[in-house]
């Protein structure tokens, strides 16, 4: 089939949003009858052929928390013509690539807002706290961020746009699921052998049999429940640091900026050591 202007459209109703569930991508897909001899798939691949060479291509993937297929406009490039795209300062890319840090090298993959923004004192030149906080919901908004209740955790669009540089720079933490072989940012490690697994490969496999699919030990709900208790909301954390304070700001998403154009930071490595997982 021909690159046309029906490719042309999808594309940029992908890319202005960057990032549509599977089933709006086949509503958009079937409303152009030039595309209907075709499979959505297959358009995806011949659109992902044009624009390839600028480093830029349209993922399906599976959503980690929603389990939703998802059509995924990615920015891969790195070098200094696309950095100079970008709308965002070289302190504000400090600080993403500080944020996104923290969260991988957190057990739960999850910081409070107020960790987020305590985070602006590793940044140089200084980055206000307010400036901060409007750098969260713009991320949030671009799917960079993605936000449970008061916690953030790395958005879809980071995963896979990132990809490269976490394997890279935090190997350490950035691991493959035992089971389907994709990185894992939402998933848990085994308590037997420590092998990583995602929530959604382990509820599949224990549908069939109570057993840690790895290395086959006795599945318990013991460690999945420390997880879950071992995550602060943001307010209590706020209550820890106020002493008997027990409000907590809550952000407003509504006046979210509507920019989509990707973020890419630079490619600085800080090892750590791995989180003990017990």
């Amino acid at each position: 089939m021909l690159y046309g202007n029906s490719h042309r459209f999808l594309l940029r109703s992908i890319a202005s949003q960057g990032v549509v569930t599977f089933e709006d991508g086949m509503k958009l897909f079937k409303s152009l009858p030039e595309l209907s001899t075709s499979s959505l798939e297959n358009v995806i691949e011949d659109i992902n052929k044009s624009i390839r060479p600028f480093e830029q291509t349209i993922k399906i993937v599976i959503d980690e928390l929603t389990l939703e297929r998802k059509l995924v406009f990615l920015c891969l490039g790195y070098d200094d013509t696309t950095k100079l795209q970008n709308m965002f300062a070289p302190n504000k890319l400090d600080y993403f690539r500080i944020l996104m840090e923290e969260i991988v090298t957190t057990e739960n993959r999850e910081i409070t807002e107020i960790q987020a923004l305590n985070l602006v004192s590793k940044v140089k030149p200084t980055l206000h706290k307010t400036d901060a906080k409007a750098l969260l919901k713009t991320w949030y908004r671009m799917h960079y961020l993605d936000l449970n209740i008061t916690n953030y955790a790395l958005g879809i669009r980071a995963i896979h746009e990132f990809e490269r540089y976490l394997k890279d720079n935090l190997p350490d933490y950035v691991q493959n699921c035992t089971i389907c072989k994709q990185m894992v940012f939402r998933g848990i490690n085994c308590p037997a052998c420590d092998e990583t697994i995602h929530t959604r490969c382990l509820n599949v496999c224990l549908d069939k049999v109570r057993k840690w699919p790895c290395c086959r030990a006795e599945y318990s709900e013991t460690h999945l429940s420390r997880l879950n208790n071992s995550r602060l909301t943001q307010t209590q954390l706020l209550q820890s640091q106020t002493q008997g304070n027990t409000s907590a700001e809550q952000m407003d998403v509504s006046e979210i900026l509507k920019d989509t154009q990707e973020l890419n930071i630079s490619a600085r490595s800080r090892k750590r050591k791995r989180i003990p997982s017990d």
